[in-house]
Order: structure tokens, then sequence, then C-alpha cells
């Protein structure tokens, strides 16, 4: 039986949904399998549990026995921009998830709506702003986007997770302050119309016995007179609840459904993933995809697999065993992004 090591936390703003959705992915795991938790601190030191001694990347990695499968339970940053995945793969480990490629795509909104156009798959019309360009005169830009806003807008980095930097704006004086946040987050910001439509995610995953598949649909229930499913309202009891699993009528579970599975192929997804549309009068499209979910025991990715049949339990377990039998992957050649860390091992 396969080593399971489990890695969360990390350098990203997602750090402590990370550490929740690891903890729980640990224990759940410990019950079928040797398991290592692994917590990554946010200077990016490895730390084992039990021990008092902070790692590099490399001291662990070059560590690991051929049949060990690595799970990295990471949202956002190195753990899910592809970077993690490719070092795992420059070596010849086993982890659960998504290539380094899909990676890549999935942590930008904009390279996904790329993707699922290629697939056919509707997406939102979107302007893209960077901050070389922005911070040059931001007075000037704020206040050309101001002149032909329809308001309201949606402003958001290009890449992260968990609604960090996203908001709703409906004036220059709001919308300067959303850019200057979202310019802090990621050098990219994309800006968005507000789709008037539900919010519903769909989940695809495949473990040890199956091809992909999809869930059936959640869809999001918000307070009276907000917009939009933010941070607050995902962790802090601000008010937003989920119905999973939520009624469609089967013609736009259907459309839902097939348009998860062809953004999925699009950007390469293996493992699992949760992919987020609006559906308008017009009918899906797409907002955006998560290529490691949330993980905790009630998040949203787990319980929409629950409601389509499989517990959270033998989801995980499907997803090591899928994992520990594929083969040592191929580093992508293509990949740009930083490597592992090499700073010396530290005493604690």
């Amino acid at each position: 039986m396969s080593r399971v090591i489990v890695l969360s936390g990390g350098e990203s703003t997602e750090h402590q949904v990370s550490l929740a959705s690891g903890a729980d992915v640990a224990e759940s795991l410990a019950t079928q399998h040797p398991v290592m938790p692994i917590r990554i601190d946010r200077a990016g030191m490895w730390w084992m549990e039990g021990v008092n001694t902070a790692f590099t990347a490399s001291d662990i990695l070059d560590e690991l026995e051929p049949d060990d499968v690595v799970f990295p339970v990471l949202h956002g940053g190195w753990g899910e921009n592809g970077g993690l995945q490719h070092e795992l793969e420059t070596r010849g480990i086993r982890y659960v998830g998504c290539s380094a490629a899909a990676c890549r795509v999935g942590m930008s909104k904009l390279a996904t709506a790329r993707a699922a156009v290629r697939g056919g798959v509707p997406t939102i019309p979107t302007r893209v702003l960077r901050r070389s360009s922005y911070l040059a005169d931001p007075d000037l830009h704020a206040a050309a986007l101001a002149r032909v806003a329809d308001w309201p807008l949606i402003v958001k980095p290009d890449a992260g997770g968990s609604s960090v930097g996203v908001a709703v704006v409906s004036s220059l004086r709001e919308l300067r302050a959303a850019l200057d946040v979202a310019f802090e987050l990621d050098p990219v910001v994309l800006l968005q119309p507000l789709i008037r439509g539900a919010e519903v995610s769909v989940g695809v995953w495949n473990g040890s016995e199956h091809a992909l598949r999809a869930t059936g649909g959640s869809l999001v229930h918000l307070p009276e007179g907000e917009t939009a499913f933010s941070y607050d309202h995902k962790y802090s009891g601000a008010g937003g609840w989920l119905e999973i699993p939520a009624t469609f009528p089967a013609p736009i579970l259907h459309d839902l459904q097939a348009a998860a599975l062809s953004v999925a192929e699009a950007v390469g997804v293996a493992g699992l993933a949760r992919i987020d549309f609006f559906v308008t009068a017009e009918g899906v499209v797409l907002n955006e995809i998560n290529t490691m979910p949330g993980l905790r025991r009630e998040s949203h990715f787990p319980r929409l697999v629950s409601a389509a049949g499989t517990s959270y339990d033998e989801l995980l377990d499907g997803l090591v065993r899928r994992a520990a039998r594929a083969s040592g992957r191929s580093a992508d050649d293509r990949w740009t992004g930083p490597g592992i860390r090499t700073a010396r091992t530290i005493g604690a």
C-alpha cells in the first residue's frame, strides 16, 4: 500500500483554507494508507508532523520512496499553478491531481477562458489590465475605464481562488480601490460585467475505477441585495449558502455537465476539479475552474461528489489509488516558473 504525503499550507493567500483541507484529507486517508502530513509555512519551509525542524522541498522530495504518492492539498501559488507538479514530474514522483500543464492553464482565468472557447463553451466578456501599464498612470486608466463602464463591474485577479481580491464595483472610486487591491495580488487583473444569472458549480473527477465524470450541480443562494459569492460567504459565515444537490430542469443539467466535461478536457483535467458557471437566460456561461478545490469534509467539491453517490473517504482513496497506478510523469520542458527552494535546512 502506498504511503501518502499530504501537503497543506503554502505561501498563497489561501494558506489557512489549505491547512483545513489538509487536516481532513490526512485524517481520512490514515484509515486506509500510511500517511505523512507535511505543513508548508508561509515562508515556503516544510514541517513534518512531530519533528521540530524545518526542511526545504528538496530535503523531503529527495527522500521519497518509489511507491510514495504526494497529495498536494494546496490552493493557489506554487502548489497549484504547476510549479510543484513540474518538480514532481521531473523526479518521477506520483501525485494526485492535474498535470503541471493543466494546472498552469487552470490557475489563469484568462487561459481557462481561452481553452473553453476552443472547446465550444461560452465565457464572460473580459477586459484585461496589466499592472505595468496601469501603474504608469492609475488615474488616467481608471477614469478611461469608468467612462465606458456598464456598472456594476467585477474586478478580479487573473490567478488565485477563494474569491480573494474579487470585488463588485459601481463607481470610479470603488474601481480605483479594487484595482489597487487586485494588483497587489496579481500582475494581471480582469474586468467583467456582472452576470445576471444563477451561480452554479459542477465537480468532475475520476478515481481508481472510472473515466472522468461530472457531478450534479450546486446553486449559490446569497443574502438579499448581495450580488457575488465572496470569501466571507464561503468561510466567515456571512450568510450565503450552497444548495447541494440543486434541482435543475433536465436540459439545463445536461448542458452544465456537458460544459463541465468539455472545459475539463480542454484544460487537461485529471483526478479532480470544480468548474463554476452562470446559468443565464441565454444558457450556460463559464466562470472559472479550480484544479484543487477545497477538500474539507464539508467543502463544496466533496459535497457535490457525495451527492453523486461517492463518499468523502471513497473519493480520496480513489484519487490516491489512481495516482499510485500511474507511471512517473514526464516533466514539461515548457515550464518557466520558479523551481523549488534551495535554502539550507533550518532548525526550529
